[in-house]
C-alpha cells in the first residue's frame, strides 16, 4: 500500500490482534477513495462520501463476479456482475445508521420489482460505535479480473505481494475513530464485542451463524471522512486458500445489531462461547451479548 498511515502503537502497554496491521487513509475531507490492486492491476475501488444527513459508499468490482443477496439466511437473488458496483445509501442519526444496499449491474438493479423487501435491501444498526455495519463480503479467485483504472484514486493496497496474499475482503461502515479505539484497547468497545468484530466472519450476518474467521489476523484498511470510516478487513482464509470463483455477498437485515445482542454468551475456562444463531431461548448460567454493552442514553 502507499499512503496508508500505520496505527501508532508505540505508547500502548497492550496490543490487540490488529494493532500492528491497521492503516488509515484520511483526506481530511468529506470524500475519500481507495483502490485494490491484484498483481499491480486494479480489481476494485472503494469510495466513502458524506454530506449533511447522509453517507454514501460505492464499491466497484470487475465483470464476472457472482453477486448473491440474502434475506434471513436464504438466497433471494444471484446475478453475474456486468459493469457493476455496490452502493450503500445511509442516513445516520446519533449512533444509529439505516440505509439501503444495491447492486447496480449494466445500469440496472437486478432486484428491482421483485418485492418491496428485496428491491431496496435494508441494512441498519442501532449502534455502529460498538459494532460496525457490515456491507458486503468479497471472495477472490487467483484471477479476479480488472476494472478501468482511475488516476484520481491515489490510495491503494495490494492483495498479492512477496510476503502475503489476501483473498477475502469484508467491508464495514463505522463512525470515525472506531478502529483507533479498537486497536488502542479503548474501553469504549466492550471486549466481547471487539473480539466478535476481529475474529468472526461475516457469515454471522448473511447466514445468521457464528463462524470464526478461518485465516490470519485481518489487515484493516480504514478509509476515513470527517465523521465516518469504511473498514476493509483483508485476510487469507486457510480453509479457502483458492476460491474457484469471484463472489460478492450482501444481505437484508432490519437491525443486525439487536440480533447479535440476543445471542447467549457462556464463559468457560478463560473463553467466551457465543450462540451460533440469534434469538435462541436463554440458557442456564448464560448472559446475553447485549448484557456486555455500556448503558448510554444516546
Amino acid at each position: 500500500m502507499n499512503n496508508g498511515i500505520p496505527h501508532d502503537f508505540s505508547r500502548q502497554d497492550y496490543l490487540c490482534d490488529v494493532s500492528r496491521c491497521t492503516f488509515y487513509f484520511d483526506t481530511g475531507s468529506n470524500r475519500t477513495l481507495l483502490k485494490g490492486n491484484h498483481k499491480g492491476q486494479p480489481f476494485s475501488a472503494f469510495c466513502i462520501e458524506e454530506s449533511e444527513g447522509a453517507v454514501e459508499v460505492y464499491i466497484t468490482i470487475p465483470d464476472g463476479f457472482e453477486c448473491t443477496h440474502y434475506k434471513n439466511g436464504i438466497i433471494t437473488s444471484s446475478v453475474v456482475s456486468d459493469c457493476s458496483h455496490l452502493t450503500y445509501h445511509g442516513r445516520p442519526k446519533r449512533k444509529k445508521v439505516t440505509g439501503e444496499i444495491h447492486i447496480k449491474s449494466s445500469g440496472g438493479n437486478p432486484l428491482n420489482g421483485k418485492s418491496p423487501y428485496t428491491e431496496a435491501p435494508t441494512a441498519s444498526s442501532s449502534n455502529i460505535q460498538v459494532h460496525p455495519l457490515p456491507l458486503c463480503r468479497i471472495e477472490l479467485s487467483d484471477a479476479p479480473g480488472i476494472i478501468i483504472d482511475k488516476p484520481d484514486i491515489v490510495n491503494f493496497f495490494e492483495t498479492k505481494t512477496a510476503d502475503s496474499y489476501f483473498n477475502t475482503l469484508e467491508i464495514h461502515l463505522a463512525r470515525k475513530g472506531y478502529m483507533h479505539n479498537l486497536v488502542s484497547v479503548n474501553n469504549s468497545v466492550p471486549p466481547v464485542w471487539a473480539s466478535l468484530f476481529i475474529h468472526m466472519s461475516m457469515h454471522a450476518f448473511y447466514l445468521d451463524k457464528i463462524e470464526r474467521r478461518p485465516g490470519l489476523f485481518p489487515q484493516a484498511l480504514v478509509v476515513q471522512t470527517q465523521n465516518f470510516e469504511l473498514i476493509v478487513l483483508a485476510t487469507h482464509e486457510y480453509k479457502n486458500p483458492h476460491y474457484m470463483k469471484n463472489a460478492l455477498y450482501y444481505f437484508y437485515t432490519k437491525d443486525y445489531f439487536r440480533a447479535l445482542g440476543s445471542r447467549n454468551v457462556l464463559y468457560h475456562e478463560g473463553g467466551w462461547f457465543i450462540d451460533q444463531k440469534s434469538g435462541l431461548s436463554a440458557k442456564s448460567g448464560a448472559m446475553r451479548l447485549s448484557d456486555f454493552l455500556i448503558v448510554d442514553p444516546d
